[in-house]
Parts: structure tokens; sequence; C-alpha cells
């Protein structure tokens, strides 16, 4: 017998416990610190000299639950395999595509910690082109033809035709909720062809998100609102002085005031809003003085407000890096204090123990982002991208949109939808692959030169702390008063107890928590 392969510890901030979580059989439970710190230290290898009695009932717990195993680590590693591929294969055939339109390459800022080109923002050579209503009337001839869970697997040949039922015809009734990027794709350039844009989405009821700086938010202030621009990211960097230095542009030298102006005008057109923060060594300083900004400007409490915090990647130009790890950490003293504040990556954790304590097998997809399911982004000049990271450069264009017609490209698109964690050699032994399902493709990429590589990020160092973090709030709520109510989760379940209240064990007793 040995230990599994995907045993994950999570110690809990009194000491005298960790949680357990199975990475494979999503099993979760809370034990006394001994057994968690022996499981971890020795995960994969034969059980030795264990601080419990073999054949007592904690070692035939600890079997039931999956973090003691008679399987081989190739065949343990086989059902990780099995399991990420069946996933996989669902994700691809119940996914309807995301559509994105990028109205332009152009710019009204240059921060200088931006992935995408000079020359892009500037509109020099073709990337001077606006996309015109011609373009847009293709774009939606085919996002009509391919708004159906599964479409573009089953236009590459990677997804079997559907099986009719009432579940997938109310799915595909269901518009889709449609995009807008850039370059900048909401400032006075763009005001005509987003309109259109906003209008050919009304007559499919549809809504748009878009990613924007937020600078010229006031020019289409009336295309606000849930039947419009619905959902808005918008970034601020840091308090007024820092962030016009980092978020700066030809005619913008001072935008601070101008986009919180602007996010208050999303709010009261009752769009939601999202702000992000980008993170280095310059302004993470100013992440806890946002905080505390949004608090008192009252956005914090708002309904239709959130904001997250995210590292700035190795691709851009920036100040020395801040780690994934680091950032967490500020962000988790923010919420001990308070659950409506600023967040960064805790959400994979709170995500995985909702559906655990709910009595779901907590990995249900596998696809790390929408380019992994089919994402079509309808560039200006009638080309087709995959990820957002790569707009616009060409050798990484998957196909191209003309007179209606989608072609992909076979090898590129079909790339893209192939990557999971069980294609990735390094993620199919890995604890943590159905949690943080191989990182993002763009950054493996750049980093290795292939999208089937992890982007681990530093998941397996922050995943534990916040897996414990989340775990104590909730247990600390249901002991203390009602359940904690979070924008993102809307209200978390129950947690199911058994052989003992949660939290009222004693060191040396195996305490479940939860079966699943």
């Amino acid at each position: 017998m040995r230990i599994s392969t995907y045993v994950i510890g999570a110690p809990l901030p009194d000491r005298r416990f960790t949680l357990l979580l199975h990475g494979l059989r999503g099993s979760l439970d809370k034990v006394p610190a001994s057994v968690g710190n022996y499981l971890v230290e020795h995960r994969g290898r034969d059980v030795g000299a264990p601080p419990w009695n073999p054949g007592d009932e904690a070692e035939l717990h600890l079997q039931e639950r999956g973090y003691l195993t008679d399987l081989s680590v190739e065949d343990e590693r086989l059902l990780m395999v099995d399991m990420a591929a069946a996933l996989h294969e669902a994700d691809l055939a119940s996914s309807p595509p995301s559509f994105c339109f990028v109205p332009a390459y152009t710019c009204n800022l240059r921060c200088p910690y931006c992935f995408q080109p000079h020359e892009m923002h500037a509109g020099k050579g073709s990337y001077a082109t606006i996309m015109t209503r011609e373009r847009v009337d293709d774009a939606f001839r085919v996002i009509d033809r391919f708004d159906r869970p599964g479409a573009v697997a089953r236009e590459l040949g990677m997804c079997p035709p559907p099986q009719p039922s009432a579940g997938d015809s109310e799915r595909a009734a269901a518009a889709p909720l449609l995009g807008l990027f850039g370059g900048e794709p909401l400032d006075e350039t763009t005001r005509d062809i987003v309109e259109y844009i906003v209008g050919e989405a009304r007559t499919r009821g549809s809504a748009l998100w878009a990613i924007t700086n937020g600078v010229q938010l006031d020019l289409f202030a009336d295309l606000l609102g849930p039947d419009g621009l619905a959902e808005l990211q918008i970034t601020l960097d840091g308090m007024p002085e820092l962030h016009d230095r980092r978020r700066v542009g030809p005619r913008f030298r001072e935008t601070f005031h101008r986009i919180v102006g602007n996010i208050d005008l999303a709010l009261e057109a009752g769009a939601q809003v999202k702000a992000r923060i980008n993170v280095d060594s310059s302004n993470v300083d100013h992440v806890a003085m946002l905080n505390d900004l949004f608090a008192e400007r009252g956005w914090l409490g708002h309904p239709s407000f959130s904001a997250g915090a995210a590292v700035v990647t190795g691709e851009a130009k920036h100040e020395p890096l801040v780690s994934h790890a680091d950032l967490v950490k500020l962000t988790s003293t923010f919420r001990a204090e308070d659950t409506n504040c600023v967040n960064s990556y805790e959400h994979y954790a709170m995500n995985t123990l909702v559906r655990a304590l709910s009595s779901k097998y907590p990995f249900q997809r596998v696809a790390h982002c929408a380019a992994e399911t089919g994402l079509l982004m309808f560039d200006p000049r009638g080309d087709l991208y995959g990820c957002w990271e790569e707009i616009g450069l060409a050798d990484r264009r998957i196909g191209h949109y003309r007179g209606g017609t989608l072609s992909l490209d076979q090898k590129a698109a079909g790339a893209w939808l192939s990557r999971f964690p069980g294609s990735i050699e390094q993620c199919s032994s890995c604890p943590y692959a159905l949690i943080h399902t191989s990182g993002c493709g763009n950054h493996a990429r750049n980093d290795s030169g292939t999208l089937f590589a992890a982007a681990c990020e530093g998941f397996q160092t922050y995943f534990p702390h916040t897996l414990a973090e989340s775990y104590t709030e909730i247990e600390q709520q249901l002991l203390d008063g009602p359940l904690p109510t979070r924008r993102h989760l809307r209200r978390l379940p129950l947690v199911q107890v058994t052989n003992g209240r949660a939290g009222t064990a004693e060191e040396g007793a195996l305490l479940h928590v939860h079966s699943t």
C-alpha cells in the first residue's frame, strides 16, 4: 500500500489539524496535523511508519477516501489521464463557443508594461484598420451559425454530433454574451462601430462585455447597461500620482480621475464593473490603498462591483515581478477583515470547497479558459484568433472569416482545443492538475515553445494556504452564525459533518468532514 500521488494537504491556522483534499477523487477531510503532515511528506511513496496503527479505523478510512491506495504510481496516473479526458470531452461537447469583437488595434494609452506592441496601439500599417459594418455582419453570420454547444469542436472533427435533449435545447436558445477587446475597444474612433455591434447584439437578445481602460467610457454612456455594454473590466493601478505614470497616453496624461468618474457612470447605468489592478513591485503597496479607496467610495458594497488584482506577467516590460503567492498573501489579509475586498487568486480554493461541501465532485471542468473550448475573436482585418493575449500576431491566427464563412486552421485551432491536463505529461502526475487545469496556455507557449506544457506560476505554493483560509472562513461562519454571503458565490452550502462536530475533535482522532 502506498500514499496517493494526488494528496493535497492544507495546514489549518491553529496547526492542530490539516485539511486533506484528494486531487483526483475529490475527497475532503479534516485530520490531525500528524496524519496530514505524514501523508503530504510521503506523497507517492509506500506507507512506512505512519502515525496510526496499521489496520485500525483511521487507516481504513484513509483507504476508503483514496489517500492510501493499492494502485501503482503508473496505474493511478493513467486513472488521472482518463478522468481528465472524460472531463475534457464533456467540456468540448457542452460548452458554447465564446465570441469577441476587436473593433480596432489602436489604443489611446501607452501603458509601459503592456504586452501588446507599440506599433499596434499607434495604428501603424495594417493595425490602422477599424472594423467595418460589413465585417461585423460577417462575424454575426458566423455567430448565428456557431452559437451551439460544441460547435467549434464539431467543426474541427473533435466532437460527435449532439444528442437532442430538452436541456440542450434550452441551452442553445440562450443568447450568447459577446465581448469587446482591443487595443482599446471603447474610444472615440470606435464609437460608431461599437454602437452598430450593440444594436446587432440587441436584436439577438445579447449583451456585451468589454475589457477597457475606461478613459473615454463617457462617450458610450447611452450604450451602458444590462442590454448593452453590460459587463466591464476597467484597470486602476494605484493612487492618482502612481496610476497616472502607468496608465498614460499621448492625449491623456492624467487618467485616474477620468476613470474613477466613468466607473461611477457605469454603475449608475446598471453595468457590472470589475476593477483590475495590474501588480508589479512598483505598485504592490498601492493595492491596500485602492482597497480602502474602493470601500470609501461605496463600491465594495455595491452589488454590481468587484475588484481583483493580478500580477503583471513576464511578456511585458515592467518593474520586477511580484509572485502570485506574495499577491495572494496580501489580498488574504484584506479578506480576513472583510469579505468585500480586492481579491486575487483565492477563487480556486473557494470554488473547489463550495462544490465539495455541496456533495458534488469538485473538479467540474479542465478547460483553463474559453480558448480551450472554442473562443472566436474577430479582428478588423478578417482574421480569427483564439486567445486575447495573441491577438494581432499573424503567426498565432487560428483562421479567418470572410463573406460570413468561417475558415479554421485545423492545426492551430485544434491545438487549443486539444490542450487539457491529461495531454500534458507533467500535469498528469500533479495533485493540482484538475484544479489549476494546467494554467494559461499562452504563458506556457511563451515559456516553453509549446501549448502542451504547464504554466504553474506558483500555484502549488499558494493553493494550500488559500484552501486552509477558505475552509476556516466557512467553518467559522457555520459555528458562529449565518452562512457567509459572497458576491461571486452567492451562498455557501451547509457543510455535512459526521463523526463529531466540525472543529471539536481531539488531537489523534480522525475527523471526517465530508464524503464525495
